[in-house]
């Protein structure tokens, strides 16, 4: 996602006033790379929202084949579906939990210090 907002925001790289002059391609093509690359940006920092980023790409990659340039020059389009879908359908994996600390007794060992039997079930 954030390659395509790069790819479409290069290709309108000129003057302010000349991309107004342009019009509504020149403009949208900025806003529609701009957009992009910060729901790239989202979706690494905060995977949680995959969903969210990934099905807002896919609209606006469609929206900007129509709105501006051809999505740039198609590439651009091409590299927000994928991507979109690619983040729509990640699954963000858990990391396994930390252990707090170690068992009772194992640092005491190491340094040779003797430790008292805890309690025991009784037979």
């Amino acid at each position: 996602m954030i390659l395509s907002g790069a790819v479409m925001a290069s290709l309108v790289a000129m003057p302010v006033e000349l991309m107004v002059q342009t019009g509504v391609g020149g403009v949208s093509s900025l806003m529609f790379g701009g957009m992009l690359a910060v729901l790239g940006l989202v979706t690494w920092f905060t995977p949680n929202q995959h969903v969210i980023t990934g099905s807002l790409a896919g609209f606006l990659g469609l929206g900007a084949l129509i709105l501006s340039n051809l999505g740039g020059l198609v590439v651009g389009t091409l590299l927000a579906l994928v991507g979109g879908g690619l983040a729509f359908s990640w699954r963000p994996v858990a990391r396994p939990p930390r252990r707090r600390g170690r068992r009772r007794g194992h640092r005491a060992e190491e340094e040779g210090v003797e430790v008292p039997p805890g309690p025991r079930a009784e037979d």
